[in-house]
């Protein structure tokens, strides 16, 4: 069944958090919500399932409007907010189960599957601990070990790798991915862009409460223009070269004696050109197409020059 966001906003006050967002999402997909702190993604969630009244527009599940607090919607809809779960006097154990036999899950199939999840996620040890007493990195996979072992059509996911180990990322993006079903729909919000690259179908740029970029990944690196990231070695500081950055004043990093930056193509080109053409001025040189990464930052940064 297909999620659509009609005309969907939410106003604080005088400020937008949201504005005229309309989108349809089929099943089958995972939807990364991407964008800065502040951009209306978190928000957008909270809409979807109901802790956020939206000032106006509707949200719709395979032809029913999804109102707060009937039980259709919680049986379609897990969500994973950004803070703790509301489950700090259980354990590790008690709490996922519990939340498969809230969805409705038979005992058996919850016991079982929360079996599964204390070693996909590595809790084992963990299983008598009560969950208040855990690290941030253990609460948060608590908390997405709660919203999987039940998989509803439709989970909303919000920085699901946020506290986690490198290890621990890669093993949760790989369970997010094995997510993926023909009568499911993913959303998630990460600001990890090159980790989400990896599993997403599609990818939502928002800014300043609105959808600037709709696309598969691999469209974004086309959309967000002709840049190059360059990396250079100075045989002694490369603070001096940052000084002929000129106009290119966003994403430069200096780490004597390497710079880096990401520039359009051609101004990219010709300050390497110009430092080329020097002997001496520098020792080594790399250049790389755009990643995810460098694109989204490219066109964030082209919708915020835009926006009045």
């Amino acid at each position: 069944m297909d999620l659509e966001f009609q005309g969907l906003s939410k106003r604080f006050g005088s400020v937008w958090a949201n504005r005229d967002i309309s989108l349809t999402v089929k099943p089958g997909t995972i939807v990364g919500l991407l964008g800065p702190n502040g951009a209306g993604k978190t928000t957008l969630l909270r809409q979807l399932v109901g802790l956020t009244r939206s000032t106006s527009g509707q949200i719709v599940i395979g032809g029913r409007t999804v109102v707060a607090g009937k039980q259709w919607v919680k049986e379609t809809i897990a969500y994973l907010p950004q803070h703790p779960l509301a489950l700090g006097d259980l354990t590790v154990e008690e709490a996922i189960r519990s939340s498969a036999l809230l969805r409705g899950q038979p005992r058996q199939d919850a016991s079982r599957n929360t079996e599964q999840l204390l070693e996909a996620f590595d809790l084992q040890a963990l299983r008598h601990r009560q969950v208040a007493g855990l690290s941030g990195g253990e609460h948060r996979l608590v908390g997405i070990a709660s919203v999987v072992v039940a998989p509803t059509p439709v989970l909303a996911l919000d920085e699901p790798t946020n506290e986690l180990d490198p290890l621990m990322r890669r093993r949760v993006w790989d369970f997010i991915d094995r997510l993926r079903n023909p009568d499911r729909i993913v959303l998630l919000v990460s600001h990890n862009v090159l980790e989400a690259e990896r599993v997403l179908d599609r990818v939502l740029i928002m800014s300043h409460g609105q959808i600037r970029h709709d696309g598969h990944p691999h469209d974004l690196r086309g959309n967000a223009g002709d840049i190059l990231t360059v990396s250079v070695t100075a045989p002694h500081d490369a603070t001096r070269l940052a000084h002929d950055m000129g106009s290119i004043t966003d994403r430069i990093y200096v780490h004597p004696p390497t710079l880096e930056f990401t520039a359009p193509r051609p101004e990219a080109l010709t300050l390497l050109a110009a430092w080329l053409a020097e002997p001496g001025l520098i020792s080594s040189v790399s250049v790389n197409e755009p990643s995810l990464e460098d694109a989204y930052l490219a066109l964030r940064d082209s919708s915020e020059e835009n926006t009045p």
